[in-house]
């Protein structure tokens, strides 16, 4: 993930106007102050009503002095640019002082990060020149992004009876990318077995169809030998003999991964399921990726134009596209057959809908290696399920 490694300053109307407000304390002060003034002018009492505009005279100045404590403040934000939806990192805001001789006392400040999250501080002074920081462990979840974040900074300082404000734009860019959930239909239910699409890898020490036997050579292990049939071999010449296997096989080179948003009539299009699918698809991606397969990606939010995903680089550019992705709602039956028909039958097929599988499954056609179907429902429903399993108190 790249990272934000400098303050950010605000840019053209990131210094605000500050704004004052009255505090509880500020009312009773500027009651007891006109009360005095005009008790004093109804008695023809100089002291009381010296008394009231001395407390006028007061409250301008800490009007002045309150506005200059605020103005001359900038913020920055430290952190990563590219951060994944509900997986906590550590997010970093600093205050300047950027004024050459006023110093800065009780201090709050903060900035929302893609509007959603606040991280905030605060200081009981922050000398002329100097900085102070606050860092925050967050977590954001709305998928996004935003090249200006949200700042202020407050204080009610002296006195505390006025509030002063000002709202300040911190040009630093965040994006949120949706978050990697692997599908239980490629990690459980077989797909690690021989036969499967993804099963009988190098890596889980898989075999694949008996070939015969060889002759022993440097680099074969003891486990291959065949003892029995090197003894009867051994009668003639001596020599070993090792059982061959061809390679192990089920598992295809090429898959395809199809993202679509068709449904049926009076299905209802909830964002929450997109979100969930775009988490699913993103995991899939980096999934197969992970294995060695090489994908190719289609999407209807992409107008069914294909990208080759191989590597990790290729990967994080499709996720960065997929944190503005938007749902796309004019796909047509004929539009997902004709993309499915496309795959090939040595390749393997993954398909993801934030719609029901049970509104599209019917156009998914029969292959020769069975297309994995990714049913947003069936996450929807365990996440509900774990959901009540905490709140019932057994953990």
């Amino acid at each position: 993930m790249r990272e934000n490694v400098s303050p950010s300053l605000p840019g053209k109307g990131g210094v605000g106007r500050v704004r004052v407000e009255w505090t509880a304390r500020g009312f009773v002060f500027v009651g007891l102050g006109v009360g005095l003034f005009v008790v004093g002018m109804l008695r023809v009492d100089g002291v009381m009503a010296a008394m009231g505009l001395s407390a006028g005279i007061l409250l301008v100045w800490v009007r002045w002095l309150g506005r200059r404590n605020v103005a001359g403040l900038e913020l920055g934000y430290r952190g990563l640019r590219r951060v994944q939806a509900g997986k906590g990192f550590d997010a970093k805001v600093e205050l300047w002082n950027r004024r050459g001789l006023l110093d800065g006392f009780r201090v709050e400040f903060g900035i929302r990060l893609m509007g959603e999250r606040d991280v905030v501080g605060s200081v009981g002074w922050i000398p002329a020149g100097g900085v102070a920081t606050a860092v925050e462990r967050v977590r954001l979840k709305d998928r996004g992004l935003r090249k200006e974040q949200e700042g202020w900074v407050r204080s009610s300082f002296p006195l505390g009876l006025l509030g002063f404000r000002r709202e300040l734009g911190v040009k630093s860019e965040v994006g949120v990318l949706p978050a990697n959930r692997v599908p239980n239909e490629l990690r459980v239910s077989g797909f690690l077995l021989d036969g499967m699409p993804f099963g009988g890898t190098r890596q889980y020490g898989g075999m694949g169809e008996w070939k015969g036997l060889r002759e022993w050579r440097v680099g074969d292990g003891v486990k291959k030998v065949a003892w029995a049939a090197s003894m009867r071999s051994g009668q003639a010449d001596g020599r070993l003999v090792v059982r061959e296997y061809e390679p192990p096989g089920s598992q295809v080179d090429v898959c395809v991964v199809v993202f679509h948003s068709l449904g049926g009539d009076k299905k209802m299009i909830r964002p929450d399921r997109f979100e969930r699918a775009l988490s699913l698809l993103s995991g899939v991606l980096g999934y197969l990726q992970g294995m060695g397969v090489e994908v190719r990606f289609v999407a209807d939010f992409r107008e069914w134009e294909s990208v080759e995903v191989v590597n990790r680089r290729q990967v994080a550019r499709v996720r960065e596209e997929l944190m503005l992705a938007k749902r796309a709602g004019w796909t047509e039956a004929h539009d997902l057959r004709g993309v499915l028909g496309g795959v090939g039958d040595g390749e393997c097929l993954v398909v993801i809908s934030d719609m029901p599988a049970e509104t599209w499954r019917a156009h998914v056609p029969r292959m020769v290696l069975e297309p994995v179907i990714v049913d947003v429902v069936k996450h929807e429903a365990v996440r509900a399920r774990s959901f009540r399993y905490e709140r019932g108190g057994v953990k």
